[in-house]
């Protein structure tokens, strides 16, 4: 796609750095891991210093920055500088919210308009299956599908175009599996759980909650359990990821984004919204839950019913508690002190 092409979407688009037109691209990225031949959304100031944190790279010659104009009108010039020196182009927009609903639908067209979800790929030899997989009977298998050695998939199983399914993983009855998702090796994933749904992301624009398209997937790494009635969703411009050992129980909802690391445990009922990031050793109660943004270091704990605050930052190997969650001392100080008042 053109720049061009965004622009008949979106008029408000004003390219103030670089030649966009030299670019042809295939979507939108993260911020904080741009890609080629993308461009990311910069809404705040505050975002700038996270640009590519995420990234082996440090300068993105081959992606494009589309920044607020009211933002663009108060950057100094050593920042402008900045995210100059690291992009191929940069344009402004009237609208970041706006932008992100009516730019994304066209890549999300382009990838997903023309999967074939009717007709079964065995049928039409468009699937990769080892000779050595079950597959029952009402399962169905899209288009594209690579499923590897000894893969047992159950009653009811639906796997659409272009997933993919690892070596001794099982799957099943009535699980979902969405466009795109990855599941790796010896994964156990239960009956009812859907991987890869949109995620929950509406911008407020003039009166109506508009839908951001999600252009992503979901990466589920080795050795990973996944329990009954669980969501999965899939990133909007960055694939929603769980990684090795991690063990996730039944009713769990997990949004858009997320970044879920090694040997993390959530407990039934318990969810992370949209974009948390969740190292490696965490462990969720049951109905804990994370808001959107924040970020857990390595090993943390948190206690069942609290909640984590949105944008928190939460250090390492720390146990929480209560909503919204406190360092689990203070949290059963206070608790104690009620007790104690209602005593009086």
């Amino acid at each position: 796609m053109q720049f061009s092409d965004l622009k008949t979407i979106d008029s408000s688009l004003a390219v103030i750095y670089g030649d966009p037109t030299k670019f042809l691209m295939s979507g939108i990225s993260h911020s904080d891991a741009p890609l080629p031949n993308t461009f990311i959304f910069v809404k705040s100031r505050k975002f700038l210093s996270e640009i590519g944190r995420r990234s082996i790279d440090s300068v993105f010659p081959e992606s494009g920055l589309v920044i607020e104009k009211k933002i663009a009108n108060l950057l100094k010039d050593d920042e402008f500088k900045n995210i100059q020196n690291s992009f191929g182009w940069i344009a402004s927009i009237d609208s970041v919210a706006s932008g992100m609903c009516s730019l994304s639908k066209p890549f999300y067209d382009l990838r997903f308009k023309d999967l074939n979800y009717q007709v079964d790929g065995r049928q039409l030899s468009e699937v990769e299956i080892d000779p050595s997989a079950q597959i029952a009977q009402t399962a169905f298998i899209g288009s594209h599908v690579k499923i590897g050695k000894n893969v047992k998939i159950m009653p009811g199983v639906v796997i659409l175009p272009h997933a993919s399914i690892g070596d001794d993983t099982i799957i099943f009855p009535n699980v979902t599996i969405y466009p795109f998702c990855r599941i790796g090796n010896n994964c156990r994933i239960h009956s009812g759980t859907n991987i890869g749904t949109d995620g929950f992301g509406y911008n407020f624009i003039e009166g109506e909650h508009k839908k951001i398209w999600h252009l992503c997937s979901v990466v589920i790494e080795d050795d990973v359990e996944i329990g009954s009635s669980t969501n999965i969703d899939c990133g909007a411009f960055i694939d929603t990821y769980i990684g090795q050992g991690t063990k996730i129980d039944n009713c769990v909802q997990i949004s858009h984004n997320v970044q879920v690391g090694k040997h993390v445990v959530l407990c039934g009922n318990s969810g992370l919204a949209g974009s948390v990031e969740v190292d490696d050793f965490c462990v969720f109660g049951g109905h804990a839950g994370v808001a959107p943004g924040a970020r857990l270091g390595k090993g943390v704990q948190v206690a069942p019913l609290s909640i984590i605050s949105e944008n928190s930052i939460v250090a390492p190997f720390t146990k929480w508690g209560g909503h919204p969650a406190r360092p689990m001392n203070e949290w059963l100080k206070s608790k104690a002190a009620v007790r104690k008042l209602l005593k009086k």
